[in-house]
């Protein structure tokens, strides 16, 4: 591959020949390419920010004059805690900064994640709606005769031996001891 296609040539004209030549230099960056296209989009939710808190609110990832941190569930394993101390810095665990409030109830959640309080509301909703429809379950076989129910459903019945076994009486059974009577025990002179 040639270094002009490598580096992007500049055409310039020949002195000589009248023609555009391609010269092998390298392309030079452009200001432009360090400064940050935002989007419109991006201005717009800056500017209701902005907005936001001009209006004495405090901004959405602030509650109560502290930043909202997530709170882990459950105990981090061996390795976790191995990874967060000495692994290099950018293989360790990040904080979680994407946390904003949810728009119907009003609790701390993860962006782009369901609300996990919202979640159990509909999921206990949805229980109480299955439990309607379905009714109350009735225990098959429900309805037998005694007689029935012992044969279908015989059970644990002892015998005789092991009766016996259960009363213990094969086992030696230690004596009681007297009552102590200090009168009873002879004296030395």
């Amino acid at each position: 591959m040639s270094l002009a296609l490598r580096f992007g040539g500049l055409s310039v004209l020949s002195a000589y020949s009248g023609g555009i030549v391609s010269v092998a230099l390298p392309r030079l960056p452009k200001i432009a390419d360090f400064l940050p296209q935002m989007a419109s989009k991006q201005i717009k939710n800056l500017q209701d920010l902005r907005k936001h808190m001009e209006d004495g609110n405090p901004p959405f990832m602030i509650d109560n004059g502290m930043i909202l941190r997530a709170v882990p569930k459950k105990r981090p394993s061996h390795r976790r805690t191995r990874e967060k101390l000495y692994a290099p810095g950018d293989k360790q665990i990040k904080n979680l900064e994407n946390l904003g409030r949810c728009p119907a109830c009003g609790h701390v959640k993860r962006s782009h994640f369901m609300c996990m309080h919202c979640f159990a509301e509909i999921r206990s909703f949805l229980k109480e709606k299955k439990r309607a429809l379905l009714g109350e379950s009735v225990a098959p076989q429900s309805n037998l005769d005694p007689v029935d129910e012992k044969i279908i459903y015989p059970g644990k019945y002892m015998r005789d031996y092991e009766h016996r076994l259960q009363k213990k009486d094969w086992i030696p059974q230690r004596e009681e001891s007297l009552m102590y009577n200090r009168d009873q025990v002879k004296k030395s002179k």
